[in-house]
């Protein structure tokens, strides 16, 4: 077998890792220190701090001063569900069915809108000339008991939306109904919508949102809404990925939804 160019701590890493998925290490359990790392994977000082410092930002480890390394007791998941297009911000909304006895979460939601210059990566995917124009960008935080579940950026060219009764997502007689909706006001039909999914650490600022460690592994959705092949809304959905799981259902053609 050739000799593997992997880094030594991703040995430690995936095994710890693997160790606390499987409930070897169960929630409270004491994780090894970084010297009974040292001595059982035989690996150096660095490595075994790596290690442990990779397992504390993906939430799965929690450090108590002067006790050491503890597996954190994760959150349950809940589902976020995708099949609500006109849910202000997002297609996702939280499962809000509550198991006998629990009580249904209590749905917030808090937003802000402002016109702003949009960055180069913004203005790629809004498509030629959005560079050039300002862009209408609303922000969404979702709280559920208070607890913040997910954080969506919409934007949208300003153009598109200007001096009618819809320029603003959440003003208007349309507010909160989605951009599906608000576009067919004005004479423009969404015919696609477009969704790339991916899990990545997440930034400073979102983390601070979402009442996350730094860097704490998050699913971000990349969403466009398209009307014959021409963007009208791009939208950064951020979603915690240790408490949430996101659900979709399809009907099957042919069949009743």
């Amino acid at each position: 077998m050739g000799r593997s160019n992997s880094p030594v701590y991703l040995r430690v890493l995936e095994d710890l890792r693997m160790r606390i998925r499987e409930g070897v290490l169960a929630p409270g359990a004491r994780v090894p220190s970084r010297n009974a790392i040292i001595a059982r994977y035989g690996v150096g000082e660095t490595a075994a701090k790596h290690a442990l410092q990779i397992l504390a930002t993906e939430g799965l480890i929690e450090a108590r001063a002067g006790s050491g390394s503890y597996v954190r007791q994760a959150p349950a998941s809940k589902y976020l569900d995708h099949d609500r297009l006109h849910f202000p911000g997002s297609p996702f909304g939280l499962d809000e069915s509550a198991a006998p006895g629990d009580h249904a979460p209590w749905l917030a939601w808090e937003h802000q809108t402002e016109h702003i210059a949009p960055s180069p990566a913004i203005a790629r995917r809004l498509g030629a000339g959005a560079a050039a124009v300002l862009v209408t960008a609303t922000r969404y935080l979702l709280t559920a008991d208070g607890a913040p579940v997910q954080l969506a950026i919409s934007y949208e060219p300003a153009g598109l939306t200007e001096g009618t009764a819809v320029a603003l997502p959440e003003q208007g007689p349309l507010a909160g109904r989605g951009v599906i909706e608000r576009m067919r006001s004005i004479g423009i039909v969404v015919d696609q919508v477009v969704e790339e999914l991916g899990v990545r650490q997440s930034l400073l600022a979102e983390a601070a949102a979402l009442a996350l460690p730094p860097g704490a592994p998050v699913i971000h959705v990349e969403r466009v809404h398209l009307s014959a092949g021409e963007p009208v809304e791009t939208a950064d959905i951020v979603i915690p990925a240790d408490r949430l799981r996101l659900r979709y259902r399809f009907a099957v053609p042919g069949r009743p939804a």
